[in-house]
């Protein structure tokens, strides 16, 4: 337990260790990065766009017809309309100034095309639509109307459901969605369930406050206000079976300005798309800058960062000598294990972290196996809080089968009694169970005929009948065979034994495979059919029983049976004497008879 201890607080060490190197790349990274923003100049970028517009535009002139050039050099400004409130994709910064992946993309459009835009910036996406605009830019086709025209999408992003902390995701159909004016509603939200806001900020902030349940966003809005506005009440579910397209639509049929502009789409690579995405998402405002702290408190900064990695660089050479002790005797462990059909494991709880030993990639060596063993041994493991847990579990195997594995836990706690970790292995116990299965089918089977005892059968039938529904109607039928002790005394009891097991394979070849079928006594069978649909299908499976017995059976044997309709709930003792008293009516009328019970 104390080289356990030394070994978890070497690990604090090395983690304390790690997470100062990483302060320190940060603090580089972040200065570099700031001090590239500092020179960074808007004006510059688009002063650099407009002077490559004649270089882009020479390589695109060849793609273009003679009716797109002269509608080119005769269209010198297209109106361009954007919605505020949908950072990163459009936006507004502090000074007013339209912002987002869907302004750079016009930027870039005008380098290659030489066309020239207007952008004017409106409220929600239903004044952008009815403005004088040309063109709405970033328009998704649930928000776009049926007559207007859209280019390719420029911009795929998944569906991200963001709900309210105290909403359950399985019961939204009351719950009071957020729609953004001029979206379609999805499919499945009432109208009447549905509140409308201007942006997308603000039906985030609705969701936040309690005044709206949940709603629909794509992925980049939707992170971008989550870590700018800091949100508490709200978590997100990404909905990877329906993505949306972000086009440029035409508010005017204008065929020859769709053609262009998606040739311009089409010329525009992969890396420049992520380029012109990743250049706007990635700037993310916020009130407090690690570059402020750095520039205020550089110095001291690093001052610290200094002592703390002086100070423990003896404790790294140390806690690198402890681990490969440790290494060292959890390889002897290894090695045991692998002789043996055993499988370790490590469950860290505090970061629900589980480590498996080599030895499991050898059983479930498949990704999907993992999985679901992983999955199932970190349920275990932080639901139980017992310091020795042993349970037998169940998990599907590569090839299909299914392995039974028993988990024998120990706890191993810090000094103020907390759990540390928990470890642990699985034991292979399949050959052990299948012997048991084995001993529990043989002690319900009657060993001559391999249908149930009379024990399993009596069993059986009262558990059905607790089971059964009323409405259902159920028989129980008696077969006891006529002349069978004459078969014994002519033939001998191996013939006897023979016909028993004929009659047996004839009865389950005659009734269903959900009946119950028994061997209750020396000649005499139970069945017990479940839920039959008429009285007419009982009798015509005692019949179909009794013509195929005397056709099969050549030593002159036939069955009578008694039937008892199962109506209500009855025990089996009271419905065998039902049976058993219709049984010997049919014996009395004589041979290859079955009568039904009829109580008076």
């Amino acid at each position: 337990m104390k080289d356990i201890s030394k070994i978890v607080s070497h690990r604090k060490i090395r983690f304390i260790i790690f997470a100062i190197i990483l302060i320190s790349i940060g603090i580089i990274i972040n200065f570099v990065l700031a001090e590239q923003i500092v020179s960074y100049d808007e004006s510059n970028e688009n002063a650099i766009l407009d002077s490559s517009i004649s270089s882009d535009y020479t390589d695109m002139e060849s793609l273009f017809t003679l009716e797109e050039k002269e509608y080119i050099s005769k269209r010198p400004v297209i109106k361009a309309a954007n919605v505020d409130g949908a950072a990163p994709l459009s936006f507004t910064n502090k000074d007013g100034q339209l912002q987002g992946i869907f302004h750079n993309l016009l930027l870039r459009i005008s380098s290659l095309t030489g066309l020239t835009f207007e952008c004017s910036i409106y409220q929600s996406v239903a004044e952008a639509i009815h403005s004088d605009a040309d063109i709405v830019c970033g328009i998704s086709p649930n928000f776009a109307p049926d007559s207007m025209m859209l280019s390719q999408p420029f911009l795929e992003t998944e569906t991200i459901l963001y709900m309210n902390s105290s909403v359950d995701s399985s019961q939204l159909n009351d719950k009071v969605y957020a729609a953004v004016k001029g979206s379609r509603l999805p499919e499945g939200v009432n109208k009447e369930n549905a509140v409308y806001f201007n942006t997308r900020e603000e039906s985030m902030n609705a969701v936040e406050s309690g005044n709206a349940d949940y709603g629909y966003g794509n992925a980049y809005s939707v992170t971008y206000y989550m870590l700018r506005n800091g949100y508490r009440n709200i978590i997100t579910v990404p909905i990877g079976v329906d993505s949306k397209g972000y086009c440029i639509g035409l508010i005017n049929d204008d065929e020859v300005l769709l053609s262009i502009i998606n040739k311009a789409l089409d010329s525009i690579d992969t890396n420049q798309r992520q380029t012109l995405i990743l250049g706007v998402a990635a700037k993310i405002d916020r009130k407090i800058t690690f570059n402020m702290v750095l520039e205020t408190y550089g110095r001291e900064i690093a001052i610290i960062v200094s002592i703390v990695l002086s100070a423990l660089l003896f404790s790294v050479f140390y806690s690198i000598r402890i681990s490969n002790k440790y290494r060292e005797q959890n390889g002897r462990y290894e090695a045991l294990a692998r002789i043996s059909n055993e499988y370790l494991y490590e469950y860290f709880p505090k970061g629900e972290c589980l480590k498996l030993a080599d030895k499991f990639y050898e059983l479930f060596h498949t990704p999907k196996s993992i999985n679901r063993v992983t999955s199932v041994l970190k349920s275990i493991l932080s639901s139980q809080p017992n310091d020795r847990m042993n349970e037998i579990i169940r998990l599907p195997l590569p090839g299909g089968e299914i392995g039974v594995f028993k988990t024998i836990n120990l706890n191993i706690k810090d000094h103020r009694g907390r759990t540390e970790c928990i470890i642990g292995k699985l034991i292979d116990v399949r050959e052990e169970t299948v012997e048991k299965e084995k001993l529990l089918v043989k002690a319900q089977i009657d060993g001559l005929t391999g249908l149930f005892n009379a024990a399993t059968t009596q069993d059986l039938i009262n558990e059905r009948v607790e089971q059964k529904e009323n409405h259902q109607t159920d028989a129980m039928i008696l077969l006891d065979c006529d002349g069978f002790k004459n078969v014994n005394d002519k033939y001998g009891h191996l013939a006897g034994n023979k016909v028993l097991e004929d009659i047996a394979g004839i009865i389950k070849k005659t009734f269903r495979g959900s009946d119950i079928l028994g061997r209750i006594g020396g000649d005499e069978f139970c069945v017990y059919l479940k839920d039959i649909p008429f009285v007419d299908f009982v009798q015509d499976r005692c019949k179909r029983l009794s013509d195929m017995i005397q056709n099969k059976i050549q030593k002159d044997i036939t069955v009578s049976m008694g039937i008892v309709l199962v109506r209500d709930k009855e025990p089996y003792e009271s419905l065998f004497r039902k049976a058993d008293t219709a049984l010997y009516q049919a014996k009395r009328m004589g041979k290859a008879r079955f009568v039904i019970y009829n109580q008076r």
